[in-house]
């Protein structure tokens, strides 16, 4: 391999590296590959499985036993794949309230901190939801619906539109 600024060798080593700015986070990553030129002094920290550290720094995380910060708050919400205002909408917040709780000016209060815990822990890719949705929900409750199910081939569908009852 050569240094993509001065082209010289560049050697290959496993180290303990401080990555902090990249995590938004106090993170130490060890027996990770760094690769250094010894001309020009550029390394490169080479992440393998950069998804799957994600997952499990966002489990340490929902499993703290104490409120989190405003670095884990960016950093959660970051993960799930959301802007701040999207974040805000999905919470049921402002946006700058969640600038607030980002940036230490406020608390995540105890509700939202639980409620984004939950959201983290049960995150999957949802890409037929729309956001306008949850903003239409009725403030007051209406009967409950019954819902058709269907199993085929070992996987649970809708198998019609809700009933009201």
């Amino acid at each position: 391999m050569t240094c993509l600024q001065c082209g010289s060798a560049v050697t290959s080593a496993r180290e303990t590296v401080n990555y902090d700015a990249m995590m938004g986070l106090p993170v130490t990553l060890k027996n990770i590959e760094v690769r250094r030129c010894a001309s020009c002094g550029e390394y490169e920290v080479v992440i393998q499985r950069a998804q799957r550290l994600m997952e499990v720094l966002a489990g340490s995380l929902i499993r703290k036993p104490s409120r989190l910060s405003g670095d884990e708050v960016r950093f959660l919400r970051k993960y799930l794949g959301w802007s701040g205002a999207d974040f805000a909408r999905h919470i049921g917040a402002t946006p700058e309230t969640v600038s607030r709780w980002e940036n230490d000016a406020a608390t995540i209060g105890g509700t939202a901190d639980r409620a984004l815990r939950l959201m983290v822990a049960t995150a999957r890719p949802v890409h037929d939801y729309s956001l306008d949705t949850l903003e239409d929900i009725a403030n007051e409750a209406q009967p409950v619906e019954r819902l058709g199910m269907l199993i085929l081939r070992d996987d649970w569908q809708m198998a019609h539109a809700a009933i009201r009852l």
